[in-house]
């Protein structure tokens, strides 16, 4: 048994929650027995024993977190840290006594990784909402789960496999709700009239003949939506990351010896492998967005930016003559703060000037002498009042656009991809894609090394050739006779 199993409250299952303190009790034990060595084991009113022993280095004494139920086992617990300190790999469990609530806030304000206010509240909000909270246990009817009320060293691996189990369920149901309690901001009857093949308008005014039509159909309202298989997950993986990411400064910090976040693969969501996005699809994206935004379509598309750096960008930031942008804040929405907010880029490698081919600069022209103001701080892509666009407003323009074309899985996070794998279809490489998107890593950028469906085809239509094959009549009358 290792040292740092010995903390482990799995060890005792026997232990009352009253005896679990580090520190001794108040109050004359009945009996001491003695140990060999610097050991000791106490007696206790309820009959169990308590170990502890004098550390010879600091003579400072260390309580055992459980009691015993024998008198053999108290003096086997101080032999094993004894003979561990001997060995010179002692660690002092006892420093882990301090509540993962109060761990977990003096990291998120001391954490120097963490630079942008964006992501401390997104941590605070969801260590709050899935790690301090008690949460059902799916693995034991009617037990439950709750970290918030465990120190450091409490929380061992088998509990953080609980946890985890419990938090993806949780998880998992929330996205559930949340997914079915979406209203649709469409009337009815311009859903039923999609449905029974009938031509409707994405907006404006429906007709007198439709609506009535609607109504002797029963009025039908369009079913709650489904959530999606992957619901949930991506949330888990982060929830999960963060806590592996705070135990992992508490062995930094020398409060805990070891991570007792070990589940493989428990920080990282399932890619999510959605079909490639067209030219033509996203040519008829741009056509039937809103002309004061389309200009913002194509130049995600081009420039591969992120929505939020997309909208954060002004009239001084484009150089129309040497065809640059300047990317250098994003914009986006704060946890427990309203309005939008105005920051910088995800990395500090985002922070640059980014060319931009001939054939954006101009659009970016005619859409700046059309719907920008003059100033050097009006933004490029704004409301009619110069206001940011809400990101609730981008998405419902965005789903009107991508309904004309029937590809309801997409987001506009797929321009995103689909500028990464357009190069790939030019010829570019990893490194080409990578600089590309910004990322660091080849990884990142490896995601995106998918080609087109029409690519696929037009590479598997020289295999006949390679092979020596011909499409003759005998081939044709094969493969149909195989379909049939």
């Amino acid at each position: 048994m290792s040292p740092s199993s010995s903390s482990s409250l799995s060890l005792y299952p026997d232990a009352p929650a009253d005896a679990q303190a580090s520190a001794p009790r108040s109050g004359r034990p009945r009996k001491r027995v003695r140990s060999s060595g610097s050991g000791s084991a106490e007696r206790q009113k309820s009959g169990r024993y308590r170990a502890s022993y004098l550390h010879p280095a600091t003579g400072e004494r260390h309580y055992a977190p459980a009691t015993f139920a024998t008198k053999a086992e108290a003096q086997a617990w101080n032999r094993q840290h004894l003979a561990a300190i001997d060995r010179g790999d002692w660690f002092d469990h006892g420093r882990g006594d301090r509540l993962l609530t109060d761990y977990v806030a003096l990291w998120l304000e001391t954490n120097p990784k963490i630079k942008k206010d964006s992501t401390r509240e997104l941590n605070r909000d969801e260590a709050k909402r899935w790690i301090f909270t008690k949460l059902p246990d799916p693995a034991t009817p009617g037990g439950c789960v709750e970290l918030g009320a465990m120190t450091l060293r409490e929380i061992d691996p088998a509990t953080v496999r609980r946890w985890y189990l419990a938090m993806r369920t949780a998880v998992k149901a929330s996205a559930v709700a949340r997914a079915r309690a979406v209203k649709p901001r469409e009337h009815p009857a311009r859903w039923w009239a999609r449905e029974t093949g009938r031509a409707v308008k994405s907006s404006g005014r429906l007709s007198p003949l439709l609506l009535a039509s609607w109504a002797e159909a029963g009025s039908p309202v369009q079913p709650a939506p489904e959530a999606k298989p992957n619901a949930g997950e991506e949330v888990a993986a982060r929830v999960y990351r963060l806590l592996h990411a705070v135990m992992a400064a508490a062995v930094t910090d020398e409060l805990i010896k070891d991570n007792p976040c070990r589940i493989k693969g428990a920080g990282q969501a399932p890619e999510v492998d959605r079909a490639p996005v067209s030219t033509d699809e996203v040519t008829a994206i741009a056509q039937n967005y809103p002309a004061r935004y389309r200009a913002a379509v194509w130049f995600a598309v081009f420039t591969a930016l992120r929505p939020g750096q997309v909208f954060a960008l002004r009239r001084r930031d484009v150089d129309l003559n040497n065809r640059l942008v300047h990317v250098a804040r994003a914009v986006g929405k704060v946890h427990g703060r309203k309005g939008h907010h105005f920051s910088t880029p995800k990395t500090a490698e985002t922070d640059r000037w980014k060319r931009i081919p001939e054939e954006l600069a101009v659009i970016l022209a005619a859409h700046i002498d059309e719907y920008v103001d003059s100033e050097p701080d009006a933004l490029l892509f704004s409301t009619t009042h110069g206001n940011v666009l809400a990101s609730s407003h981008r998405s419902t323009f965005f789903t009107r656009a991508k309904r004309r074309i029937n590809r309801e899985d997409l987001r506009w996070y797929d321009l995103r991809s689909a500028s990464a794998m357009f190069m790939y279809g030019q010829g570019a490489t990893r490194s080409d894609v990578k600089r590309h998107l910004n990322h660091r890593t080849d990884a990142a950028a490896a995601k995106y090394e998918r080609t087109s469906e029409q690519r696929r085809r037009d590479l598997m239509s020289g295999f006949g050739a390679m092979l020596g094959l011909l499409p003759g009549p005998a081939v044709v009358a094969s493969t149909t006779a195989g379909d049939e």
